[in-house]
């Protein structure tokens, strides 16, 4: 377990334990309840997806896809980052911060593979050759906004009625385990980067 302290968020990055995203997750306070966190953060960990409608929350997806069954949102081996802030919970900036996840998410990826594999954004989903390589929703709650964003480490056990992708598909070496840990180090503390540096330029602005 590995924990970096900015100012305004902490990045948590769990490599001593799996944990699967089964949307109970997405819950407010549950990295206070779970490790103590006590202010913004983003939480990554390695597990499966198994998320059931009854926990889903993007409403399209359960009204088009439910009738492929009970659990929709499923990966044998993924890596899952749980984001939440406690600014005004505005659901906008929400996706807006969301946003900004998946475009880091994008850029660490693509720079491990040393740019020779393209992915694709699509609004907050990442595709590389056509395969959905992610999945991720952002909601709000009375105290706080959340994020979870999830990348398919492997192919086993996603929907098989969505064409999916992987990070073993981008040639990344999946059996090791140190290669996992370094894309979500990456990309947690590149998100708490971007975070302190958005504190820090409203802090030295001059109102007009």
């Amino acid at each position: 377990m590995k924990k970096i302290e900015f100012d305004n968020i902490t990045s948590l990055i769990i490599t001593n334990e799996k944990i699967d995203y089964t949307g109970i997750e997405i819950e407010p306070l549950w990295a206070y309840k779970n490790f103590d966190i006590q202010k913004d953060s983003i939480v990554a960990f390695q597990g499966g997806l198994c998320v059931s409608i009854d926990n889903m929350k993007d409403l399209k997806d359960i009204k088009e896809e439910a009738k492929h069954g009970d659990i929709l949102i499923k990966s044998s081996r993924a890596i899952n980052f749980i984001v939440e802030h406690f600014d005004n919970p505005d659901l906008k900036m929400a996706y807006l911060r969301q946003r900004i996840l998946i475009a880091n998410t994008k850029e660490v990826i693509e720079e491990i593979t040393n740019n020779t594999k393209k992915i694709i954004r699509k609004g907050d989903d990442l595709y590389y050759n056509n395969g959905k390589l992610s999945v991720s929703i952002a909601c709000r709650g009375i105290s706080s906004s959340k994020i979870h964003l999830g990348i398919n480490i492997a192919n086993e056990d996603t929907p098989n009625y969505i064409n999916t992708s992987s990070l073993d598909d981008l040639g990344i070496n999946i059996m090791d385990d140190a290669n996992i840990n370094n894309i979500m180090e990456k990309i947690a503390i590149k998100y708490g980067e971007e975070m302190e540096k958005i504190e820090k330029d409203i802090r030295k602005t001059q109102c007009i």
